[in-house]
């Protein structure tokens, strides 16, 4: 029953597509090593997170991609390519969000399904996104691509880069980039095949100034957008008192998201305020060994997190990449964030007063936490920061984007 109930947990945190291609790896494994006990040799597959059909025909130097010219129309056909989805990533979230102001604007929208890693039919992946991401689009394999008469089409993670390049269609090809995505491996293969998506020569629409200037370091032409929060969620509550409490992002399984710094953080904390209770979010701990007493939350709801977010003086949000979304949600409720410092977060959530920035170790983040529990007047200050935040929508976000696109698109916009 252990493996079982594992399963269904993984399954209910990140969707059957990433538990299945998760069991379908395990089961390799076991095979692989029964396999090696008969003295059965085993090839390993070229592992590149992507197509290796795909890797091998981009042949960006020698043939690189060409801009073609711009359209006479406002209204655009757009396609984008993402991986199978899960309901548990929120980069594919935000995707969601900005095709879904597309739409609302006029365009029309079509998602392709590249399964060069894991496979999921397109209409599965349409409910999964009417059920937990809030868009109803059309969903169309990856095959299909190649007859897309669309004006735009969107690569999305590195590895879509590969196939939207090699594509021969008319559209004018775009790169939304939410993060610098070689960090995510060590130094090899993977970082360099993800920084060459950089090179492409595709338009890139950032999440944020801080990955702007990082792909113009490859030669990429990029603008971006700000952040936002959702207001309808994240609002004050001016009727709930802060209890002694403090919460963290906690995603182990996202390295960029620096979770043992973090625990190692609150361990000092702890020593300092026992009597505050300390609530994990963000994926399911119950199988590590944390050193303090702790309430774990798991994979909350958008309205489960404000509560938390609502009821704590302070949250700890790390990123060692392109900064969190969390920042400007946290504000918005009413809670302090207590942040890694560095330009990645500074560039993206802006030279904020109302975030406690410290350098990145565990002694001087706990001093962070302990200066905000510390602050006799937090009730005052939480408000005052909620306020204050009351108008980081996203609704200047979506515009930008639409500007970015017809600007590069059409040849009928006006500035």
């Amino acid at each position: 029953m252990g493996k079982i109930g594992a399963f269904v947990r993984y399954t209910r945190h990140n969707g059957i597509c990433s538990a299945l291609r998760k069991t379908v790896n395990y089961a390799k494994r076991v095979i692989h090593r029964t396999s090696a006990a008969q003295g059965i040799t085993q090839k390993r597959r070229i592992d590149v997170m992507t197509s290796v059909t795909d890797v091998i025909h981009a042949d960006f130097v020698g043939h690189p991609y060409q801009v073609p010219s711009k359209v006479h129309k406002r209204t655009l056909k757009i396609g984008w390519v993402l991986s199978p989805i899960s309901i548990g990533s929120g980069g594919q979230h935000t995707i969601a969000r900005f095709a879904k102001s597309l739409q609302e604007r006029g365009h029309d929208v079509t998602f392709f399904i590249y399964e060069s890693i894991a496979q999921q039919p397109a209409d599965y992946a349409h409910e999964l996104l009417k059920e937990h991401f809030d868009i109803d689009v059309q969903c169309r394999p990856m095959v299909e691509a190649e007859n897309f008469d669309g004006d735009v089409m969107f690569a999305t993670g590195w590895e879509t880069a590969y196939p939207v390049f090699n594509m021969s269609i008319p559209a004018h090809k775009m790169y939304f980039v939410q993060d610098f995505e070689p960090l995510f491996y060590g130094t090899g293969s993977k970082s360099v095949l993800a920084e060459n998506t950089y090179r492409f020569g595709f338009y890139g629409v950032t999440a944020g100034r801080w990955l702007t200037q990082k792909v113009a370091e490859y030669g990429m032409p990029a603008d971006y957008f700000d952040f936002g929060a959702d207001l309808d969620i994240y609002r004050p509550v001016s009727t709930v008192q802060k209890q002694p409490q403090v919460c963290f992002y906690a995603r182990p399984v996202t390295e960029r998201r620096a979770f043992e710094i973090g625990v190692l953080a609150l361990a000092r904390f702890h020593q300092e305020h026992p009597d505050y209770r300390i609530v994990f979010f963000g994926w399911d701990v119950s199988d590590y060994d944390i050193p303090f007493p702790y309430e774990n939350r798991g994979i909350v709801n958008p309205n489960e997190l404000a509560e938390i977010y609502h009821a704590s003086q302070a949250c700890l949000v790390l990123s060692l990449t392109n900064a969190s979304l969390l920042p400007l949600e946290l504000l918005a409720a009413g809670c302090v964030p207590v942040m890694n410092d560095g330009p990645n977060n500074r560039m993206v959530i802006g030279e904020n007063p109302d975030i406690v920035y410290t350098i990145n170790s565990p002694i001087e983040l706990a001093k962070g936490l302990d200066s905000v529990v510390t602050d006799p007047q937090i009730n005052e200050r939480c408000q005052r920061i909620s306020q204050m935040a009351s108008s980081s929508s996203w609704d200047a976000s979506y515009e930008k984007f639409e500007h970015i696109i017809l600007r590069e698109v059409t040849d009928t916009y006006d500035e």
